[in-house]
This record gives structure tokens, sequence and C-alpha cells, in this order.
């Protein structure tokens, strides 16, 4: 407890990361998280601990032991980072995978009030670029070999989406708004590329991830909403953050829809709404009966006047 006490008086952090939660006794954390808040924490300024439990996928409840208002405020969201993989770089399960996950979430361990890392890869795992590629099998002391294409590129960036759009503490790695290659543990751990190296194709992805990362900071219904499934098929998945008082924010998914969505499939309250993240805006109601999707594209809309108000 005494170290960490020293880096935070040094770097006066809101919060901070416990490396590999199991490994050391249970009570050695909760110390750890109790010295720091009985230091740190007062109302208006919680400690934020977050722990890193490495999990294989579907392993909830292995995350929930060590949550709570004496152990970790939450921990990364590794089951959810594995269905992200599956759903969107592997495209081997539906998007509805990621609301059976947040379904399974909720069971483990919701109205615990915990705040999970939701991400898309981390220092342990290949890079989500090299997964959408298939260039992340082999020897790790390989570098995998650079995959730059465009389906790669909209991985990424839906991928990415759906860490900014999901509850819980949005978590990038560095390198993957850039959709930085790597194998696992060494390679996923390479140089940060320098900026004159960047394309074209990595600065928008960049541009993009920062866009959604206002996005989710002016906000409040996507930091502190309901989840709420509205519709979730192979190709398409849609669900409300929603506030007391009825304000909300619509996200929608896609991956490649084959048609237009039927938006009397979709239980969205009627009324206009704005999107967040391309200015237009998007009417929900008995006269429109669909919605056309591009690939790989993601819709953020508002009825709250207040939520991202534009400039």
């Amino acid at each position: 407890p005494g170290a960490t006490v020293y880096w935070l008086d040094s770097f006066d952090a809101d919060g901070y990361r416990i490396d590999a939660v199991p490994m050391p006794p249970r009570a050695a954390t909760r110390r750890i998280a109790a010295a720091t808040r009985r230091k740190y924490a007062h109302p208006g300024n919680p400690m934020l601990v977050i722990g890193e439990n490495f999990t294989g996928p579907g392993a909830y409840n292995l995350l929930r032991r060590d949550l709570g208002p004496f152990g970790l405020d939450g921990t990364f969201h590794f089951p959810l980072m594995w269905t992200l993989r599956e759903s969107i770089a592997e495209e081997r399960t539906g998007l509805s995978a990621i609301d059976a996950s947040m379904i399974e979430s909720e069971k483990a361990w919701g109205g615990s009030g915990a705040v999970m890392g939701v991400m898309i890869g981390n220092h342990d795992v290949s890079r989500f670029s090299s997964v959408s590629a298939g260039t992340a099998g082999g020897d790790t002391w390989e570098p995998a070999k650079d995959a730059y294409t465009k389906p790669v590129f909209d991985k990424q960036k839906l991928g990415l989406a759906a860490v900014m759009t999901l509850p819980g503490m949005p978590v990038v790695y560095y390198g993957d708004e850039v959709a930085l290659p790597g194998k696992s543990d060494p390679d996923c751990r390479r140089v940060m590329p320098r900026e004159e190296t960047l394309s074209a194709e990595q600065r928008e992805l960049r541009s993009f991830v920062a866009k959604l990362g206002k996005v989710r900071g002016c906000s409040r219904a996507l930091r502190r909403g309901t989840y709420t499934s509205k519709y979730a098929d192979a190709e398409r998945l849609v669900f409300t953050r929603e506030l007391e008082g009825g304000k909300r924010a619509v996200v929608i998914l896609a991956r490649k829809p084959l048609g237009p969505l039927d938006l009397t499939l979709v239980d969205v309250p009627a009324g206009t709404y704005r999107d967040l993240v391309d200015a237009g805006s998007v009417t929900f109601g008995p006269e429109v009966k669909t919605m056309d999707l591009a690939p790989y594209s993601v819709r953020i809309l508002t009825n709250d006047d207040d939520d991202c108000p534009p400039p």
C-alpha cells in the first residue's frame, strides 16, 4: 500500500490499476484499496481502483469475486473483449453475441456499481487488427505482417465504436487507434509508430476514435445511461443508454447488413433523434418503416438537446 500511496502523491492520479489480481492473496488487493481510499477518497472525489484479472471467454463469475466496496471498483471486461473479437474481428459469431454478453454481465455483477474496463485488446493478446487480418498466429517473436486493408480499418472502427458506447469505462490500448498490428506478447507491445509514418487511413481512424471519445465525454446518456437491448441479429445491434426522464442515446452498430433495418422490429420510442456522429437526424415513428445502414457503420442518436450540443 505504501508504494501505491507514494505514486498517487507524486502524480496526483484519480485512480490506478492493480496488475494480476489473482496472483497475490485477496487481502493484499483490499489493503491497497483501503489505504488509498482512506487518504484520497472523499465526497466528489472517489478513488477508482480497477484490476486486471485475465480470463478466457465466458468467465463472468471469476471477475465478480474481486468486486465490492472493500475490493475493486471494476476489472477489465475480458469476456466482452473476447466476444467483440469473435463477432467483429473474426466474424465467427453475430453481433447478437455482444448483447448476450451484456446480459451475462448483468447476471454476474449487476447492481454492484462496478465500472468495468471495456476494450478490444491489451498487452497480453494479439492485436485486434491482426486478428481481423488473419495474421495473428505463429511465432510471436516474428512480427505480424502489416495488413492495412479496408476491411481491417472498417472492423477496427466498429470494434472501437462498441468500446465507446457500451456501459463501462472505455479503454483504448495504445496503437489501437491507428490499427497497430501485432501477434500476442511480445509482438503486441511493439513501439508506437512515428507520426510521419502514419498513413492517411490510420490518421482517419484516429480522428474517428477522437470523435467517439468526445461524444462519449459530452453525452451523459452514454456515460451513465442504463443499457437496454432493442434489436439484435447477426449483422446489427441496436441498444439504448437511457437516463431517468426518458432522455436517451440510441446506438446502432452494423456489420454487413443484408438489407435495410426493419424499424417495426426496433422498440425505440417515437421521435426525432440527432446523430452525434454525422450531424444528421433520424425519425422513429409509424410513418418510417426502414433504415439503410452502411457496412461496418455506427449511429449514435440522441433525443436530448443538452447531449453534445452542436457548435
